[in-house]
């Protein structure tokens, strides 16, 4: 039976998993920040990690692994592959015909530059991942439904998030990184009839994410919610989504507090939800 830990956040609102084979090998899931790496560690356990999947270029998700790498080249963990599809920074940078020029460029230069320098380090350890692709470890198999869209430029980098289903001989679990409107609407479309699962990791940490629409396709049990207790308990428009103006120049208007989508998962009947505020959560799959 394979075991799901979803890792507290030792830093705010960060994202951490490791799944666990039945054969003891790991897939971990972003990781957090370099302050989340012992708790990680702790958690891998010296397991050989068959997958490392990085979802998205953000440093509350993957400053931890990129940290790693420049301090030891990644000499705690025994990596077979990682995993991951980023914008191409280069192409992007000087960009101008987009919603707000300051930000898209913000969004690039927030793990881009320093992942890219770090990646001639384990280079021969990656694998860009596109839409589509299966990856099958021990008992684990894994869909890649969506990955980095070209045009998808209002919320650059958490549109660009690898989303995935994870299939076990007694549940699936569907993650969603931090996909946000436009991403899930692009996600609905293309794979609506793949989003059935029975635990579903919620979107951006629960607020600012998918539509209710992509949730009531998933139709989940059971919600992973990567969330401090600030944010679980978040209301709908929480200040600083409180300029419409600004949102609607940068094209982000349909933006809401995690107590809109919490909401939506009582009318979908979730009773179960592990929260991150709660402490680290063992799930078996």
């Amino acid at each position: 039976m394979a075991v799901l830990y979803q890792l507290t956040e030792t830093s705010k609102f960060m994202m951490s998993f490791v799944l666990v084979t039945d054969k003891n090998n790991a897939i971990v899931i972003d990781g957090g920040r370099p302050e989340d790496m012992p708790l990680l560690k702790k958690y891998v356990d010296g397991r050989h990690i068959s997958a490392w999947i990085l979802t998205h270029a953000h440093m509350d998700h993957i400053s931890g692994f990129v940290d790693e790498i420049n301090r030891n080249n990644c000499a705690d963990f025994d990596i077979e592959t990682i995993y991951y599809h980023f914008p191409p920074y280069d192409e992007l940078i000087n960009k101008t015909d987009v919603e707000d020029v300051a930000y898209f460029r913000s969004e690039l230069n927030n793990m881009l530059p320093a992942f890219n320098a770090a990646l001639p380090k384990f280079s021969e350890k990656t694998h860009i991942v596109y839409q589509g692709e299966t990856l099958d470890i021990d008992d684990v198999h894994i869909d890649f439904l969506f990955s980095y869209h070209e045009g998808l430029t209002a919320n650059l980098i958490n549109d660009s998030s690898l989303v995935f289903k994870v299939t076990t001989p007694n549940k699936t679990v569907l993650f969603l990184g931090d996909l946000g409107p436009d991403g899930g609407d692009v996600l609905f479309r293309e794979s609506r009839h793949l989003l059935k699962s029975d635990i579903c990791q919620m979107a951006h940490h629960g607020h600012m994410n998918v539509g209710m629409e992509v949730y009531a396709e998933i139709l989940p049990e059971a919600c992973l919610w990567c969330c401090a207790d600030w944010l679980y308990n978040e209301e709908e428009v929480p200040k600083y989504l409180q300029d419409v103006e600004k949102l609607r120049r940068m094209k982000r208007i349909r933006m809401y507090g995690t107590a809109v989508t919490r909401r939506w998962m009582e009318l979908l009947g979730v009773k179960t939800h592990y929260v991150t505020k709660d402490g680290t959560h063992r799930i078996e799959l």
